[in-house]
């Protein structure tokens, strides 16, 4: 086990934002994780997890400890059957890398979250979703160690999956380390086109496409092309990595859609009907709730694509969900996303939860 000193943590977040680990480790296996634990707990050293860095801030003082970077590699069939098939994937594989894969043996469940940035042990803390699919949909179970260095497995039950939160991120399993996740993904299901957006360039696709009537590979073909169609809609909100696209310093969505009640959504009516904001898209849940747009909650209140804020930081001009980073500072980052949340609630009385996780 290698003991770095004084790493620059920015180089590793999408954000390119934040100071240095005073200790650094590279994580490739359980057992480093399990040495790295004692190591910390011998030299009295707290100790942050670190996985593909897109959803995390790191504060411009860095960590006073030693940070742990995820690397854990691993792709591994368990069960096939003529129906589904049963992954293990490491923790420290990247996660569009992982869709690429199942995707070009025609396999669905995940097709619909082409592109998003960062690993595969992420994706169960935040239950990360996009165009109609989430990914506690496909999780059968995530092997974790506890802080005592004690290996243990998650059910999907146990993980406490809801809107782009878990156990993991802010519940009773906050502290652990994930190592691998189980997914649980399908031969047969056809591909995912629920999302209207998605549906609409979908059925285009469908109609002006002469390979669907003549591929023999159809299913293979089909899925293939929405995960190059879904990636097309994500470049063009600047939401999939590109060194070349300065608004992809970011952490793709900064605000969570917020999720009401009826009640409160009949406050929302009033409030906007007061506004002269006609119609506002509402979406309905599966659990009888109502999801509203975050982007159209920022763009009505003022605030637009590519706005400008003190300290070097701004919003995308592709997508007002993206707050990027131009030449600027966490400092800056956050005093930025605090005035849209004000700004926000001063007029519409909503208050907008940011996804991205602040480190430590």
């Amino acid at each position: 086990m290698l003991v770095q000193n004084h790493i620059p943590l920015a180089p590793l977040t999408t954000f390119r934002l934040g100071g240095e680990a005073k200790y650094f480790i590279s994580i490739k296996t359980i057992e480093d994780i399990k040495n790295a634990l004692v190591y910390c707990q011998n030299q009295n050293l707290p100790y942050m997890i670190l996985g593909g860095g897109s959803n995390t801030i790191i504060r411009d003082s860095g960590f006073d400890g030693v940070v742990l970077q995820i690397q854990i590699p691993g792709i591994r069939c368990l069960e096939a059957n003529e129906s589904s098939v049963i992954y293990e994937v490491g923790a420290g594989v990247i996660w569009d890398q992982f869709v690429e894969y199942v995707v070009k043996q025609g396999i669905t469940g995940i097709e619909c979250l082409s592109g998003i940035p960062g690993s595969v042990g992420a994706s169960p803390i935040q239950n990360i979703g996009a165009y109609g699919q989430e990914v506690k949909d496909t999780i059968l179970s995530v092997q974790c160690l506890d802080e005592t260095g004690r290996e243990i497995s998650i059910s999907k039950q146990d993980c406490n999956f809801t809107y782009r939160n878990s156990e993991f991120k802010s519940g009773k399993f906050r502290n652990w380390i994930v190592c691998s996740v189980t997914f649980q993904l399908s031969k047969q299901k056809e591909p995912c086109v629920l999302y209207p957006e998605v549906k609409k360039q979908w059925d285009l696709l469908i109609s002006e496409s002469k390979e669907f009537n003549t591929n023999e590979n159809l299913h293979t073909l089909q899925l293939e092309s929405l995960r190059n169609l879904i990636i097309g809609l994500r470049k063009k909100k600047s939401m999939v990595l590109d060194e070349s696209d300065p608004n992809t310093r970011s952490a793709g969505s900064f605000f969570t859609n917020p999720i009401l009640s009826d009640s409160e959504i009949q406050k929302f009516l009033i409030q906007t009907g007061k506004l002269g904001f006609i119609n506002p898209p509402i979406y309905n849940e599966s659990n009888g709730t109502k999801k509203l747009s975050a982007a159209w909650l920022i763009e009505h209140s003022g605030i637009k694509k590519g706005d400008i804020f003190p300290g070097g930081v701004g919003i995308s001009t592709n997508h007002c969900l993206g707050l990027i980073n131009i030449n600027g500072t966490t400092k800056a980052l956050l005093a930025m996303a605090e005035s849209i949340q004000k700004r926000v609630f001063e007029t519409f009385s909503i208050h907008l939860e940011r996804e991205p996780v602040v480190r430590p």
